[in-house]
């Protein structure tokens, strides 16, 4: 676990990294081998703002949205509906949806028990699912502007900052997790040849 520099991740996600959440977001879909259906059922989980998933399916033919994040959003977009919950209980039935995503959301929860609850849920309510997480072998980790951060120690760096904190762990290890046992895993580039993020999916 590490802490980040809170302001250059802020000034990360809401100005710089539109066309890349875009590509990432496509390029983690087209690992899927959904099946044809005339609708998807999708669920957010960690939705925030909509930014890294939500705004790519605004299709009201193809997809009906939905979010959940544990503080209040407002996201105007025709076929998402926002269920405020957390991600420990959420409010749907099993395996009623067709696909569950996270993106950014795994790598802040802590304690672990906490974290191991989470991915059981998106277990439970999605058939398929993606979450998207840091890769432990990024050359640079967005959160924290730094090069090779998630080798390091990080003593002095949890005194001086905030309260942003990040769980790192190789690719083997996220699919040794009970809810993911059945995934596969794959390093995608976000930002070549600097950025490398680990997706979870099946």
């Amino acid at each position: 676990m590490i802490v980040g520099r809170s302001r250059f991740y802020s000034f990360w996600k809401k100005k710089l990294s539109y066309g890349l959440k875009k590509r990432r977001f496509s390029a983690a879909m087209r690992l899927l081998s959904l099946p044809e259906q005339k609708k998807y059922r999708i669920l957010e989980v960690g939705c925030a703002n909509g930014m890294d998933a939500v705004q790519f399916l605004s299709d009201t033919d193809k997809y009906e949205v939905y979010g959940v994040d544990i503080k209040p959003y407002t996201i105007e977009q025709e076929n998402f509906r926002f269920v405020q919950a957390d991600a420990q209980a959420l409010p749907f039935a099993d395996k009623s949806f067709d696909l569950v995503l996270t993106f950014g959301l795994l790598e802040h929860i802590e304690p672990m028990e906490k974290l191991c609850r989470v991915i059981a849920e998106l277990d439970r309510v999605g058939r398929h699912q993606i979450s998207v997480v840091p890769s432990v072998s990024t050359l640079v980790e967005p959160h924290c502007a730094a090069l090779l951060y998630p080798l390091r120690l990080h003593e002095d760096m949890v005194r001086q900052e905030g309260p942003l904190r990040l769980n790192f762990f190789s690719d083997h290890t996220w699919a040794k997790f009970l809810g993911f046992s059945d995934c596969k895993v794959k390093v995608l580039y976000y930002l070549f040849p600097f950025v490398k993020n680990t997706v979870i999916y099946r």
